[in-house]
Parts: C-alpha cells; structure tokens; sequence
C-alpha cells in the first residue's frame, strides 16, 4: 500500500489544500468562552516585554482570580500572537493556532511511521498519511482548533507528539532530548504528564522483545526494568513539574467544582463511551456539553461505558500478543492513558468536553488506522484486487468528506458568540449556562423579552445561583427599564459571588448610566483589586476621574452631557451600537467639544462595520484632544479595515 513518491507527494498536497480550503471559514471567527478573560480583557498580554513575568507569576494568566493557574506558555503564545498582530484581533491567533496545528500533523504522520515499522518492519506512507488525515479532518478536531485559548490542548499535545518521536526515533542519552518539548508541555497544560507512561507502555509493547508476545520470550522482570531505565527521566522529571506548576499557581485559584471524586469517576464511565462514540460518529458535538453527574453507581449508563471500556481493553490485551497488531494495543492504551487528566477521581468543572480529547483521539487514530490495514491484508486474498481498492477508496473518501463536511460546519457554528451559544442552547435546552449565554447574545441584538425568557429558564437550572447569571439577569432588567429589579439581582450577584471581577463591572456600567459615578468608580475599583490587568475596567476609572475632577467646573448642560456619555458606555456594553450613538450625539449637541463621545462613537461604528464614519469621528475626537490614545487606536482599526 505504498504509492511511488510522486503520487505520494500529490496526495499528502492535495489533502493539505484540502484541510486549509474546510478551516478557511474559521480564520475570522471571534473570542469564546475562557478567551475572555485570558485574552480579551488580559492587559499583560498587550506587552510582549512581559514574557518573563508570565513564568513568574500566575495571576498574569487571566483576569479572573480563581482561574489563575500556571501556564506561562499559554500566556507567552498568546502575547506573541498580539505582538504580531499588533492587537488583539483573533485572525492573527487563528493562523498561528493553525499552522502550529499543521507542524503537529506532520510530527504525527512520521510518529506514525515509526510505529507502524515496529510491527512488520516496513514503511506504511499512505497508512500513516491516511491516519493523519483522518485526525485533521475529524470533526471533533474541530473543537480544539476554533477556541483560541484550547490551544493549551493543541500546543501541548504538539510537544508530546515532538517528545515521543524523539524518544522512539533515537537510541542511549539521544532518547532523553525529548524531555525538552516535555518541559515546555508542562508548561502548557498538565495533560503533557501523560507522555511518561505512553513512552513506558511503547517500550513494553513495541520495543524487541515485546513482554506479551510468546515468540519474542520476553521476560517480564528484565522488560520493566529496562522500560523504567528509559523512561524513569520523565517520570521523575513530571513529578518535579507537577509540583512546581501547583506551587506556581496564584493563591486566589480554586477547583470549579464540589463535585464528589466518586460521583466523577462514576459519571466518566459513560463520558468515556460518548468519546468513542463520537470519535467513529461525530454528530452530536457541542461548544458546551449538558451531560450531569450521574451519581447512580450501577446507572444503565454507567453499566453501558464501563462494558465499552473493558470491551476495548480485551481488544487491546488480544491485539498484545501479536507482533503485527501491537500497534492497536498501542492505540488503545494511550486513549486511556491520556484521559486519566481529565476521566479519572480529579474533578473538574465540566463532565465532558470535546476539546479534551485532543490528546486522547491521536491514540485511537493509530488503532484505527493500522486495524483498516490489517483488515485490507486479510480481504486482499479473498476480494480481488480492483474490487476491494475500489471499496476501501471510496470508504475512506466518504470517511474524509464527511468529516470535512461536518467541520466546515462547526467552524461556521464557532463563528460568532451568538452561533455557538445558539448551538448549545438547542443541544442543551437543560443547560443553564448555555441558556444565560444565549439570552445574553439576544438581548444584544435587542430581542430583551426573549433574552429574559432564557435567563429565567437558566435561573431554574443547577446553574441558578451562579454570580454571573444572576448579574446578567440585572443587565437584562434594566435594559427593560425595571431600575428596582436591575439593582437588586446586581447587589444579589456581589452576594453570592464578591470575588467574580465581571459582577463588579456590570453594576458599574449600570451606575454609571444612572449617573452615580462615585459608586461605578467604587466598583471598578474593588474589580482591580481583585483583578489588576482589566483593561476595561482601567479605562473606565481614568474616564470617570477625568468627568469628576471636571464636574465642578461645568454647568448643567455639561452635566448632562456626562450622563449621556454614561449612557452611551451602557448601551455599547449591551451590544446595542445604534443606541450608543444616538447618545453620543446627544453628548455633542451639548457639549461640541467632547472628545470622549466622538471617540465612544467611533468605536461603535467600528462594531457595526461603518468604518469611514468611525474613522470620522475618530478624527473629530483627536482634533479636540489629540493626545488621546483610545481615539488613536480606535482611528488606526478603522483605517486598517478601510484598506483590507
């Protein structure tokens, strides 16, 4: 099954084309989820003379205190990306993402090679380029690739695959240099553990003498002892970087989640199954899954994962006794072993999430891919030869296009806020944090009654208590104009969750729109103690002591004119572009010289896409105050989409 090297290399461009033409719809798609405060909100990430600093202190890492663990190569990846691009706009992430997403493809499609070589002895090329193919084209591949900061997921997953090929590629002291990429994983994302026991199941299974195989007569004690003697590095050197990176996280981080460890386990028997499931059958994804804790220990769901499971280790511990079909055993062992982070007694927020299985899915694609070659051999001296060519082309196309059919729609689902939230909330209709996000992204586009309508059924969810449900539901009245009720569920939320940055920032906006500038400053104040790299929440305070140390001075129409200005911040925060203006222009008709509204005005053109009228304003604000740096990144955005 090995073309000659010109058909080869014609296939492995024309599927390279192929992969680039299914993911060119996702190069514009916008910030998700945890992007937010990791990146959006993120000031250090704006200055790429704080690389040091990310590898020194974890609150650099987002914006939100309990989420400040240590991953400085996220940050450092993140903060060249803005480098580069000079902002934060997200095509730049994307293109790195994915070109980085390609070097992982081409690390795989040799991992590939040399372990497929390990059974027979032979170079398998389209084997290994068919496999890799699959996995780049996988629909769940997807998930990783389009959310900006899951290239946690990614990166790590790139270095494991660099370490595992550098350890299976070499032999004596060369093996140990794959403990460089194991390094910066480490610092990425703590599934990157998990390559010392993939390296210690390889060398038990793949290395001569295979412990398993009664040919080979390997035995057990010499075998585990020369496997440890290669690997012991990693394992001790994964230990060490354990620990450090738990040390290194921030203090105000915390565990998302109460959740029992047993209830976890019990629940991941069936997540597991799920994952195998959409591996071979990916139509059920979502940005945000809805599956609970099943805390029934003998659940039919339960019995069903754990049956899958152990069904899929007796494959593994059969195909162990074969020289020829140790590369399915291998497989097998690393889906597990790499989900062990995120399926075992450690629980996390989240039961279930299709980014997680990033990592694991590369196991289940060498399985996979050598158990289709090894059915071709066994039917090739049954079907003739064009006849079972013929099947296995068309198989592998349907295969590839469908799966390339369905990403090309995920990253259409991934393209805005309001795509995917709408996307969860119709999979989820259980989901609470699904049904707020949605609601949210309708009551940006104006539609306030069907907004309020989700975030009530979200109210009635395991989700009902959460400090940002209940803010947003603030937000949502009084975009209503229920004052009473919107200042009530705002002050509810600082109840139930003092330490949650954005809480303090949505009762701002909101005080500041009722023209309480004191009590906005305190809350954005009592923000950047909590979370001192909140851009927003910086700019709206330098804003706010410039109105107040002018307040004395001016007269009542000034006056007024800070309200609207106020006004207009409120509005753009709700999404709700024209109204801003319409309050800017108010602001100006009272005060001719505010640069502060022709710059608020700006920046909702720019969100609505009318990039020569912001720039009109943009230019009328620096005329007034032309030292004023909002007004001259915001002129400079519109100028650059005026010329793409």
């Amino acid at each position: 099954m090995n073309p000659n090297s010109k058909t080869f290399a014609a296939a492995a461009a024309f599927l390279l084309i192929g992969l680039t033409a299914v993911y060119w719809n996702h190069f514009d798609n916008g910030y998700h989820f945890d992007d937010s405060h990791t990146i959006v909100n993120n000031g250090y990430i704006r200055d790429i003379a704080n690389l040091p600093l990310f590898f020194q202190d974890a609150r650099t890492t987002s914006t939100l205190p309990t989420n400040q663990t240590y991953r400085p190569m996220v940050t450092a990846l993140n903060t060249i990306d803005c480098w580069i691009g000079g902002s934060i706009d997200p095509k730049t992430f994307h293109w790195h993402i994915f070109i980085e997403f390609l070097l992982l493809l081409g690390m795989f499609y040799l991992l590939l090679l040399k372990i497929f070589e390990k059974a027979d002895g032979q170079k398998h090329r389209l084997v290994a380029l068919l496999g890799t193919a699959f996995f780049a084209f996988h629909a769940a591949t997807a998930e990783t690739i389009n959310y900006i900061i899951a290239r946690s997921d990614e990166f790590s997953t790139l270095m494991v695959v660099i370490g595992i090929l550098i350890h299976v590629s070499n032999s004596g002291w060369k093996k140990k240099l794959g403990l460089l990429p194991f390094v910066f994983g480490c610092l990425t994302k703590p599934t990157t553990l998990m390559l010392a026991p993939i390296l210690f199941i390889y060398d038990l299974l793949l290395e001569s003498p295979s412990i398993l195989i009664k040919e080979e007569k390997g035995k057990w004690l010499p075998k585990l002892v020369m496997a440890f003697k290669n690997t012991w590095l990693y394992f001790g050197s994964g230990l060490a970087m354990y620990f450090f990176t738990q040390s290194m996280a921030s203090d105000t981080w915390v565990r998302s989640t109460t959740a029992s460890p047993w209830d976890y386990l019990n629940t991941q028997f069936y997540v597991i199954a799920l994952y195998l499931k959409t591996f071979l059958l990916p139509t059920q994804l979502s940005a945000d899954p809805g599956l609970e804790l099943i805390q029934q220990p003998f659940a039919p769901k339960v019995i069903c994962g754990l049956f899958v499971i152990l069904l899929l280790l007796a494959v593994a511990y059969r195909t162990s006794r074969k020289r020829t079909m140790l590369p399915i055993s291998f497989g097998i062992l690393w889906f597990f072993v790499a989900l062990i982070p995120s399926s075992s007694v450690v629980p996390l927020a989240d039961v279930m999430n299709h980014h997680r299985t990033f990592f694991p899915y590369l196991g289940l694609v060498v399985a996979l891919s050598w158990s289709g070659y090894l059915l071709y051999q066994k039917l090739s001296g049954v079907i003739p030869s064009t006849l079972l060519r013929t099947v296995f082309t068309t198989v592998t196309i349907i295969v590839l296009a469908g799966n390339a059919y369905a990403t090309y729609q995920r990253n259409e689902v991934w393209d805005s806020e309001e795509s995917l939230w709408k996307d969860v909330a119709e999979k989820n209709p259980n989901k609470g944090r699904g049904l707020m996000a949605y609601g949210m992204q309708l009551l940006g586009k104006g539609e306030r009654q069907a907004a309020l309508e989700n975030l009530l059924k979200a109210q009635k969810t395991s989700f009902g208590n959460h400090p940002y449900l209940i803010s947003n539901l603030g937000r949502c009245y009084a975009s209503l104009g229920n004052n009473e009720l919107a200042k009530q569920h705002f002050e509810l939320a600082l109840t139930a969750g003092d330490n949650f940055p954005e809480c303090h920032y949505h009762f701002g906006i909101w005080l500041a729109a009722q023209g309480d500038l004191l009590g906005a400053k305190k809350q954005f104040e009592e923000l950047l103690r909590i979370s001192p790299s909140h851009q927003d929440a910086r700019m709206f305070v330098q804003q706010i002591e410039q109105e107040l140390a002018k307040r004395a001075a001016q007269n009542a129409s000034s006056v007024s004119a800070e309200k609207y200005l106020a006004l207009s911040l409120q509005y753009y925060r709700m999404n709700q572009f024209e109204d801003c203006i319409a309050m800017c222009e108010k602001a100006i008709s009272l005060r001719p010289d505010y640069a502060d509204a022709y710059n608020n005005m700006c920046s909702a053109y720019n969100r609505l896409k009318q990039f020569e009228k912001a720039a009109e304003s943009c230019e009328k604000a620096l005329a007034i105050k032309p030292d004023f740096e909002l007004a001259k990144n915001n002129l400079n955005w519109s100028k650059q989409q005026l010329t793409q």
